[in-house]
């Protein structure tokens, strides 16, 4: 029963970094008028590819379907509920990649559709700016945006459950469930985000300026495993 409960959990571990993604690029261009446009691509490692394969038999997948695509699937479902959206579309490119993109005329209102709630605290969008915000004050409003983030299992794993905990000795958690491999799968873990804004960028903090009206902003995976310090940017034009 110890044995199966841990190829579980390994279970659950790796597919939590498969739905975060090894590495992931959102690209947000505003206009100032009209819909906006939002595209994105994802791409996992092949590590993390074998271990769901050698313990697909734990995972919460649907027959034919793998758990990479039950998640690209709901997210797009989700995305085609907001009425703030349209012209939705994803593809998957490979079994380790997939891309997608949808126009929005309300992006903290999606965030709010998908879950955050009416008061939430993650997005805050003005006219001439966009703030991203998270930190264990308001990680539960990102939970139901990311459905998967609420299974009890994830739990034991992700920032609720390990606050405190240094690199060090999460990244060595990860090597005794998931093997050496792991932590350097994790490592090289990033999630990146551009924002195209409709005039030139006046002030940001954090991230960098790529052009006059280019932003970008990137973080390892493993900070938001932990979520020591809250992750947080703003974008001013």
């Amino acid at each position: 029963m110890i044995k199966q409960t841990t190829r579980i959990l390994i279970a659950v571990l790796a597919s939590l970094v498969l739905v975060s993604s090894c590495t992931i690029t959102e690209n947000i261009s505003f206009k100032q008028q009209g819909y906006h446009n939002s595209n994105f691509a994802f791409s996992v490692e092949d590590f993390f590819i074998a271990v769901l394969e050698d313990f697909s038999e734990f995972s919460p997948e649907e027959e034919g379907i793998s758990l990479m695509d039950k998640a690209i699937g709901d997210f797009e479902r989700a995305l085609h509920y907001s009425p703030t959206t349209k012209n939705v579309g994803l593809n998957k490119l490979d079994e380790h990649s997939y891309e997608g993109v949808f126009e929005f005329s309300d992006l903290q209102r999606l965030v709010t559709d998908l879950g955050a709630g009416e008061n939430q605290s993650l997005l805050d969008i003005e006219e001439h700016s966009m703030t991203f915000y998270l930190s264990m004050d308001n990680y539960d409003q990102l939970v139901p945006v990311i459905p998967f983030l609420a299974d009890e299992n994830f739990e034991t794993f992700g920032p609720v459950y390990n606050q405190g905990l240094s690199e060090a000795d999460y990244l060595e958690m990860i090597s005794f469930m998931l093997g050496e491999e792991g932590p350097p799968a994790i490592e090289r873990s990033v999630i990146t985000l551009r924002v195209n804004t409709p005039k030139e960028i006046t002030s940001f903090s954090n991230g960098k300026k790529v052009s006059p009206r280019v932003y970008e902003f990137s973080f390892p995976l493993i900070d938001f495993l932990l979520l020591a310090e809250p992750i947080t940017f703003t974008v001013r034009w």
